[in-house]
């Protein structure tokens, strides 16, 4: 994967405010023009390191993994996957995914007390 499809996907999978972030909108936090963003999610232009900085920010992700670098088993890069997965799911699934993992967190913690 490249920048310009982790930037892609980042921002296609990224909600908010209650919808889906536009190039428009990553654009504005930049302060570009969509095109800009357009630019950079084909390939024919990079953002500077001032702006990567920025983006990763946004998507709250970390710059190595939006560079795609270092994406081998560190706890940053297994959060950058786990991000990648949740945004897979449909809504539905999210909130059904989010009760199932509650579940066994309180289950979780229920063991870890009776071990005390």
């Amino acid at each position: 994967m490249e920048f310009k499809d982790r930037l892609r996907f980042l921002r296609k999978n990224c909600v908010k405010n209650g919808k889906h972030v536009t190039q428009e909108d990553l654009g504005k936090i930049l302060g570009y023009k969509y095109t800009s963003i357009s630019n950079y999610e084909s390939g024919r232009n990079e953002p500077c390191i001032r702006d990567i900085i920025k983006i990763a920010n946004f998507f709250e992700v970390s710059t190595d993994y939006l560079l795609c670098v270092n994406e081998d088993g560190d706890d940053e890069s297994r959060k950058n996957r786990l991000f990648e997965l949740c945004a897979s799911f449909s809504e539905e699934e999210k909130e059904k995914i989010i009760s199932i993992l509650l579940s066994i967190r309180s289950m979780m913690d229920k063991s870890k007390n009776r071990g005390k």
